[in-house]
């Protein structure tokens, strides 16, 4: 894995919403184009009403207008993937984005369709390569991605993941789960943690894939709990620290200043280091505990069900 944006800019990367219609594609057949150039004039037509709205108009009229432009993007991408359906998972897919006006955080994920279990726990989102290919261009910048990285780069990117699965949470990668790819299949899997805030020592317990093959991008996550057991040596790290950290919070209030005093800050410091350690603990400690082959069996597992198995 790549070395991560800072966490605020992580966030503030999380939050960016498409503001404007995607490029036209250069890289898609007949199908994904026009797909990309309905999209396109949607995002147009939702643009030009929020901005009458603001002018004045009524504050129904965007949320109906995406409604519709919603369910007919439903209908192009259900038709660009033909019939899809995985074992243990709802039938009926929901559409990505959940929304596709400026100002709604759902506005920002690539399109597709997402299967979930009835938890909304174990997910599969599902998209034409040429469709996301344009997302991951459009969004290089938003993913944190260098000028230039595309698809492939992406897949091996954590922020992609957040957006992919449908999380509210942002995913952190600790250890890539080595699985086998069949011929013209292009795999990447990692255990990690889907975390709102600081995480501390807290163990990786989801797994997320990302695979490529026949000309569709599948992206799948599902809880393995197994693998939340804690690992001493790394509460040690984590501890010690938490307890430096929280000595210099003590200082601070007793000295009265407050976020102003500079010790707040290498306080804060202190734990985002922590935090780093602890997970570098983990991605180098797990693969040898026992609840690690369980970690594999569910990888396996969720692999299989996205190739229909």
């Amino acid at each position: 894995m790549k070395t991560r944006m800072p966490r605020a800019g992580r966030r503030t990367a999380y939050a960016l919403v498409l503001a404007a219609a995607l490029p036209a594609a250069s890289f898609g057949g007949p199908a994904d184009d026009a797909y990309i150039a309905s999209r396109d004039k949607y995002v147009a037509a939702i643009a030009a009403i929020a901005a009458a709205e603001k002018a004045g108009a009524g504050n129904d009229a965007v949320v109906k207008q995406d409604e519709r432009a919603r369910a007919d993007l439903l209908k192009q991408m259900t038709a660009l993937l033909g019939p899809l359906s995985f074992k243990g998972l709802e039938i009926k897919p929901s559409f990505s984005p959940g929304a596709l006006y400026d100002g709604d955080l759902e506005s920002g994920r690539p399109d597709g369709l997402l299967f979930h279990d009835t938890n909304y726990e174990t997910r599969i989102f599902v998209s034409p390569e040429p469709v996301l290919a344009n997302w991951v261009n459009h969004e290089a910048e938003n993913l944190g991605l260098r000028a230039g990285e595309g698809l492939d780069s992406a897949l091996r990117w954590d922020p992609f993941y957040t957006q992919a699965t449908g999380s509210d949470a942002a995913f952190e990668g600790y250890v890539t789960l080595p699985l086998t790819a069949q011929d013209g299949e292009t795999l990447h899997a990692v255990l990690g943690l889907f975390a709102q805030g600081d995480i501390g020592n807290v163990p990786p317990d989801v797994i997320v894939i990302g695979r490529r093959s026949g000309g569709r991008v599948s992206v799948g996550t599902t809880p393995v709990p197994e693998a939340s057991k804690l690992i001493p040596i790394c509460t040690k790290v984590w501890k010690d620290f938490e307890s430096k950290a929280n000595a210099l919070f003590a200082a601070v209030q007793k000295g009265g200043k407050g976020t102003d005093d500079p010790r707040w800050d290498k306080a804060n410091a202190l734990r985002d280091e922590g935090a780093t350690a602890v997970r570098a603990c983990y991605t180098r400690e797990i693969v040898a505990q026992p609840q690690f082959a369980a970690v594999r069996r569910k990888a396996e597992a969720l692999l299989q069900k996205m190739r229909g198995n």
